[in-house]
């Protein structure tokens, strides 16, 4: 298993939301001379990683703006940026989609140790605020006591609930369930961020609007409105250089709240925001892939293989190789196009987007990336097999697809697995890490090249399906590939970054996704994997605020390959040239290291993905209709392991019992309801009726 105390020191703390779901060497494959686990990284002390960042690059001129002088927004005065999302920094622009660009003040962003401001320039290319950017202000002592919990989200929904989330609709307003909770984070009452988080993932290119109305502190007292928001919701801006020119926004808001039934003396704080357009999120993303898969033709982008193990099927006395399960692994190298050019973080190697003058990336020459594939004795007997593409764990390896249960797998149901690194986080990147860590400006760097690492596996899953079949070291031995039948199996983070490859890839049509989630910021406190790297961030940002808002600005960077921003084009919305597309989720109750529940938010979106019948014993999610067995279709199947659900609160869970994470890809009877739905598109009940508890 990959250490996570030892990784600690050198990754951001956005980075350990999951665990790196590695395999033991028990469980891989009995060879000596293959490797059975990716090392961990021995850097020293967390002192050691706190580099002199420099400054920033230049931005190309395609996102060259001058940014604004009023930086903090006044109608939150707790935090500079606050409230977040603001509207603030929504500045006019005919040229985008929305009507926006997020234009941020040189100075609204948190300062590091340094005093260096997060950099917002890299968020210049967005016409507003990604699907993941959490919804966060500040009131001391807020009395929480009837408002909408993790547990009683229901509350969001009341005709008297205190802080209301809207979907703008035309002249209406179309309510959207929540939940809010402090910060447990910070021990310091007074200080404590109030985060409002959506029940339903966002639509893209969409207005919403937030209101709290009639807060109370836990003593009873009113709360009172900021003065600037007192100005505003008076309308009596006139003269004020900061707040007139946002008066008539503000009024609009006012009136929508109105015809709503929201009287606009209750209000202690509202506002409004928009979300970015698909293209300004999944634009660059798409172009990339189109014009990659154009450059390579066909076939895919060559296969070639530098290395061939064999195994024999059982020890022999002779000292070869054996495993029970795989007969031939084949690793080598793919030629596919680079879009990201090199860029210095402060000492340290870096990556940045290859743009052309229009601002489109552009291939900047090529690189090799390295597959693995893994071939079962079951291939050996001249049976067609088809295709599974593997996703790896946090910052982890494409060897992981060696683990001792995608073989068991593979020879039982005759299949041949095969993987690569997925590029932007994978142990190859630990460069943008380190120096994330020190500032998160330059958390650019990890989230451009997840767009690089997508198409790679984009580009491989094409390749394997039309060339490997005709691989000497393939068709030499008489292996024979069903092309028809391809796949995808990932776990953690493969299971979360699946849910946007199987988005993105024209070709796998099915896929499985282990132990996931969605939203890195809300994954982040709640994965029992972060507390280490959180206090790499702390050295740096000293506040819960500020890391509040750093985060969120890591967040944005994300939004580009998250998956909050591609489920809803797996069936729903599917991108162009592709078809609706399956996914079979399977998360794991009271997982220490991903928060379930974002699936369930999952299958509240209304996005064709249903939450099973049986899902828990103990708790119904609130607003959604649980499918019966058997199904045709996307799902979530919740496996309980006896592990209790976390305590509400962005917190890691508590530690009792086993930790369930790894424990679904193990199971026989979960094995065969993936296989099941693979060739069929079916989720069939393997469990027996009553929810998936233990044997």
């Amino acid at each position: 298993m990959r250490s996570t105390s030892r990784l600690a020191p050198l990754a951001l703390a956005t980075l350990a939301a999951l665990g790196a779901c590695t395999e033991t060497a028990a469980d891989a494959p009995r060879d000596a001379a293959v490797v059975t686990d990716v090392p961990a990284h021995d850097v020293g002390d967390l002192g050691s990683l706190v580099v002199d960042s420099g400054p920033l690059p230049e931005d190309d001129a395609s996102v060259a703006a001058s940014l604004p002088e009023g930086d903090c927004d006044p109608i939150d005065p707790s935090q500079c940026a606050f409230p977040w999302p603001s509207n603030l920094y929504l500045r006019r622009d005919a040229a985008r989609r929305t009507g926006y660009s997020l234009t941020f003040g040189a100075t609204s962003l948190p300062a590091n140790g340094s005093r260096d401001p997060i950099d917002p320039r890299s968020l210049l290319r967005f016409d507003g605020y990604g699907l993941g950017s959490p919804i966060m202000t500040s009131f001391p002592d807020l009395d929480l006591a009837a408002m909408a919990t993790e547990e009683h989200m229901d509350r969001s929904m009341a005709a008297d609930a205190a802080a209301l989330l809207y979907e703008v609709r035309g002249n209406t307003l179309q309510r959207i369930p929540y939940f809010v909770e402090l910060d447990s984070q910070e021990r310091v009452t007074a200080r404590k961020t109030l985060f409002l988080r959506p029940g339903v993932i966002l639509k893209e290119g969409t207005r919403y609007v937030v209101a709290f109305r009639n807060l109370r502190t836990t003593a009873g007292a009113a709360i009172a409105p900021s003065p600037a928001f007192a100005r505003l919701r008076e309308g009596t801006t006139a003269g004020d250089t900061a707040l007139a020119p946002r008066q008539a926004r503000f009024d609009e808001v006012f009136t929508l709240l109105e015809a709503a039934g929201v009287a606009r003396s209750s209000l202690t704080l509202a506002w409004d925001f928009h979300t970015a357009s698909s293209e300004s999120l999944h634009g660059r993303l798409l172009a990339m892939r189109d014009d990659a898969l154009t450059r390579v033709g066909p076939s895919g982008p060559r296969l070639t293989v530098d290395n061939v193990t064999t195994f024999l099927p059982m020890r022999d006395g002779s000292g070869r190789p054996f495993d029970e399960n795989i007969a031939v692994e084949l690793s080598g190298t793919f030629e596919v196009p680079h879009y990201l050019r090199p860029r210095r973080l402060g000492s340290l190697q870096g990556w940045e987007m290859n743009y052309d003058p229009s601002g489109r990336p552009v291939a900047n020459g090529t690189r090799q990336p390295r597959f693995w594939i893994r071939i079962p004795h079951s291939a050996l007997r001249g049976e067609a097999h088809g295709l599974v593409m593997y996703g790896h764990g946090l910052l982890g390896s494409a060897e992981e697809v060696r683990a001792g249960y995608n073989g068991r797998i593979a020879n039982a149901n005759n299949l041949i697995f095969f993987a690569s690194n997925l590029t932007g986080m994978s142990e190859e990147d630990l460069s943008g890490v380190f120096a994330s860590l020190r500032d998160v400006s330059y958390f650019t760097s990890v989230g451009e090249r997840l767009h690089q690492g997508m198409v790679e596996w984009v580009l491989l899953a094409r390749a394997v399906r039309e060339q490997l079949g005709g691989l000497s070291e393939v068709a030499s031995r008489n292996i024979r590939i069903n092309p028809s039948e391809l796949y995808y199996s990932g776990i953690s983070q493969g299971g979360i970054f699946g849910g946007t490859f199987m988005a993105v890839s024209p070709d796998v049509t099915r896929g499985h996704l282990g132990v996931p989630g969605n939203n890195y910021f809300t994954l982040l406190h709640r994965s029992r994997d972060f507390t280490g790297y959180l206090e790499g961030l702390r050295r740096n940002y000293a506040s819960t605020a500020d890391q509040a808002i750093a985060l969120a600005f890591v967040q944005l960077l994300w939004d580009g390959t998250d998956p909050v921003s591609y489920l809803r084009h797996i069936h729903e919305s599917p991108f162009p040239g592709n078809s609706a597309h399956e996914v079979l989720i399977a998360p794991a109750k009271g997982d220490f290291e991903v928060a379930v529940f974002t699936n369930e938010i999952t299958a509240r979106s209304d996005l064709g993905v249903a939450l099973m019948q049986h899902y828990d014993r103990e708790r119904t999610p609130f607003g959604i209709t649980q499918a019966a067995y058997p199904r045709r279709g996307s799902g979530v199947v919740l496996y309980d392991f006896g592990n209790a659900w976390p305590a509400p609160g962005n917190i890691p869970p508590a530690e009792v019992g086993a930790n369930p994470h790894g424990l679904p890809r193990a199971r026989d009877w979960h094995q065969r309801q993936m296989v099941t739905f693979f060739r069929t598109g079916e989720i069939i009940d393997t469990c027996g009726g009553d929810g998936c508890r233990p044997d």
